[in-house]
């Protein structure tokens, strides 16, 4: 249980982190000059899907476990976000 716990965090925080983290503004902006990644970047179930898969070594239940749990963690926290800053400049840079 503890081992689900951690990899949840994990692979939420690595998701974000590739989507939103300063720390990687320079190498995104280069990246997301392809349609790939840009689509890739902007979508936290893809982004999801792909930290699963580095993070469970191949595990499918792990990996569709990652994608999902990503995406409704994105969603509580864009819906908080919005909430608690209705005009937030985060939102206008997207």
């Amino acid at each position: 249980m503890d081992d689900l716990i951690i990899f949840t965090f994990a692979s939420y925080g690595l998701c974000f982190i590739l989507m939103h983290g300063e720390i990687l503004n320079s190498l995104r902006d280069r990246i997301t000059k392809f349609k790939f990644f840009r689509e890739l970047l902007s979508c936290a179930l893809c982004t999801g899907f792909w930290t699963g898969l580095i993070l469970s070594v191949g595990s499918p239940t792990l990996t569709l476990y990652s994608s999902a749990t990503c995406y409704l963690l994105y969603l509580i926290t864009e819906i908080l976000i919005n909430y608690a800053y209705p005009e937030s400049p985060i939102k206008d840079q997207q």
